[in-house]
Order: structure tokens, then C-alpha cells, then sequence
């Protein structure tokens, strides 16, 4: 199965881009992705409708022809998670979860929903292409009669029932997830590859490069990442060593509200508050659709990793052409004070 995945995707990558393809600014050199106008102009859309090669994809996964619905659905939503219209599976949420509580000081649980909408991608376990509704009609399970899980693994054999993708590639048994090979951690399974069997920073004999994901694989041990699902310091002083957010919504969500405009904005660091306090979680520091460096609404090109905040980048490292620098530990030091 390595050998046929990996001469399929090589066929369509020599015949779909061309050795002199000149390789667009993104989060690395190589990426396609310009990163400004929109999360379609990003990895995360899942059609890679930003490439003329994105078709190379189809044996992998589901194209549905959108960006949206990999992740939300208008109706039918997963019911198992606090997170707006969501339409694809999540993890039963069994983390290993980051171990220093002597070096917090505050109480540390599994990811909340701001994170587990994330990692329902970058935990490495379930398909990219892992949704409860497909598009059109007869792709919904009233319609079909078989339906997706809402917790836990996909079901393979309802993302099978879609016919087929625009290049005439059959996805069945290649939904891939954004993974290790072959049940390496973090894999998708005992017997299906995942996305680095390829995105592994290697050559692989490929003619074109191919980016790098491994950075992106967080897998289901979560010990050596920023804590998620940690509770933020509920007072403030010197000793504290936590700067305070500006603005508070019991129930809601606290942020450092740097415009003074008392709203979220995109580019503004934010806790969540499910219940148990203002915690810590992905969706505090990233934002999946993309946040202009230069300020929401100046159609500059996107902070890298959907950083909310960006850490300050050097104009001389590659890939970097048009992105505003935030300064040194910009995003760190909105929580920390240091």
C-alpha cells in the first residue's frame, strides 16, 4: 500500500505541476497558499483550490467542492461539542496532557472545545475529510441512510458513498488524517498511511517539493505543547507573573482588548470560559481562518501559523515577503509579563 500511494500521488504531482513552478510566499517557502484574502487563500482549505495542483489530493481525500463545510454545516451539527455548526467528528478527548503543575500553579484538565474542534484535525486520529454532511443532496445521512460519528473514528464506509472527486480519483479506504504512518503516533490507524507519508520534510523522490506538515501533527500527547485546558490566574500581581484581560464575559470569554472597542477582535489573544473558569485553549492564540499582521481589514498577508499575534519575524527568513512583525515574544508577552 506505501508503494501505491506513494507512485500515485508522485504521477499526479510530475504531471499536474511543472520542476519551474514558481512556489507562492506561505507559512514555509514552498507553500501554495498566498495566506491573505480569506481562509481560501490558506491550508485550510481542504480543496487546495489555491494550487492548480490541488487535484493531486483526490486519491486522499474527499473533495466537497467548499471550504467551509470540512468544518461547519449550516444545519445538523455535532451535538456533542460547544462549537458552532461543527460537522465533523471529534475526539473522545483522552489527552496526555502537559505534566508541570509545580510550574503553573493552576489546575490543568483535558481540552475544552476551543481546542477540541483543533485537534479533531491535529491530533493525527480522525480524516481530514471526516464530516457529518456532505453537500448536495442524497450526501446527508437522513438522505443516505448511513450517517458519520459524531465522537471518536470516522466511518469510512459512509465518506466511501461519495461517488467521486473531480479528477475521477476513488477516496475509498485513503481518508487520510494528519498523521504519522502507518499507526506511528501520531497515526490514524494500524493500516492506513497518514498525511506524512509524504509531508515529512524528506525528498521522498519527488520532482516538486512537498511541504513539510510535521510541525502541525500534534498527536494525542499533548506534554511538550503550550498548555490547553489550563485555567488563566484569576488574580493579578507582581507575583503572578499574568497580565490581566481587559475585558470579561462570565460564561463567554475574557480578551485583551487592544483597540479599546470592547469586541473580540480577530487579532486579540482570548481565554474561553466553559463553565469552570477562563482557560487557556488553541483558539486562544490561533485563529483556523487566518488574521491579517498588519490589523483586520488591511488586506496585508497573514500572520504565520493563524497566530492571532505573531512573535516578531525576520524579514531575511524565507517565506516571510509581506508580513507585518508584531515585535519580539509579541504574542507570549500578551499573558505574560516577564
Amino acid at each position: 500500500m506505501r508503494t501505491t500511494i506513494k507512485i500515485r500521488l508522485l504521477i499526479g504531482l510530475v504531471f499536474s505541476l511543472s520542476a519551474a513552478s514558481a512556489f507562492a510566499d506561505g507559512w514555509d517557502p514552498i507553500s501554495t497558499a498566498g495566506a491573505t484574502n480569506g481562509i481560501a487563500d490558506t491550508r485550510h482549505n481542504m480543496t487546495v483550490s489555491y494550487s492548480s495542483g490541488g487535484h493531486v489530493m483526490d486519491g486522499f481525500r474527499n473533495d466537497y467542492g467548499g471550504v467551509c463545510i470540512y468544518c461547519h454545516t449550516p444545519h445538523g451539527a455535532n451535538k456533542q461539542i460547544q462549537a458552532p455548526l461543527w460537522n465533523r467528528t471529534v475526539s473522545y478527548g483522552n489527552y496526555m496532557i502537559y505534566d508541570k503543575p509545580t510550574t503553573l500553579m493552576r489546575p490543568v484538565d483535558q481540552p475544552g472545545p476551543s481546542s477540541l474542534t483543533c485537534l479533531s484535525c491535529h491530533d493525527g486520529t480522525i480524516a481530514i475529510d471526516s464530516v457529518l454532511n456532505m453537500p448536495f443532496a442524497g450526501r446527508s445521512p437522513d438522505n443516505s441512510g448511513a450517517n458519520n460519528n459524531e465522537l471518536g473514528t470516522s466511518n469510512t464506509a459512509f465518506l466511501d458513498s461519495w461517488a467521486s472527486n473531480p479528477a475521477g480519483l476513488a477516496t475509498a479506504n485513503n481518508h487520510l488524517a494528519l498523521g504519522f504512518e502507518f499507526g506511528g503516533n501520531p497515526g490514524p490507524g494500524p493500516s492506513t498511511p497518514g498525511c506524512a507519508h509524504c509531508h515529512n520534510g524528506s525528498p521522498n523522490g519527488f520532482t516538486v517539493p512537498v511541504p513539510d506538515f510535521r510541525a502541525f501533527m500534534l498527536g494525542t500527547d499533548l506534554r511538550n505543547e503550550h498548555p490547553v485546558g489550563i485555567t488563566f490566574p484569576d488574580t493579578y500581581t507582581p507575583a503572578t507573573d499574568f497580565n490581566e484581560p481587559d475585558v470579561k464575559l462570565p460564561g463567554k470569554m475574557a480578551f485583551f482588548d487592544t483597540n479599546g472597542n470592547s469586541y473580540a477582535d480577530k487579532d486579540e489573544v482570548r481565554l474561553y470560559d466553559s463553565g469552570n473558569g477562563y482557560k487557556v485553549e488553541c483558539a486562544s492564540c490561533h485563529d483556523p481562518h487566518g488574521v491579517e499582521s498588519g490589523g483586520v481589514g488591511t488586506g496585508t498577508r497573514f500572520s504565520p501559523s493563524f497566530l492571532r499575534v505573531n512573535n516578531g519575524i525576520a524579514g531575511s527568513h524565507a517565506g516571510t515577503t509581506g508580513i507585518v512583525s508584531h515585535g519580539a515574544s509579541a504574542l507570549c508577552l500578551t499573558c505574560h509579563t516577564k
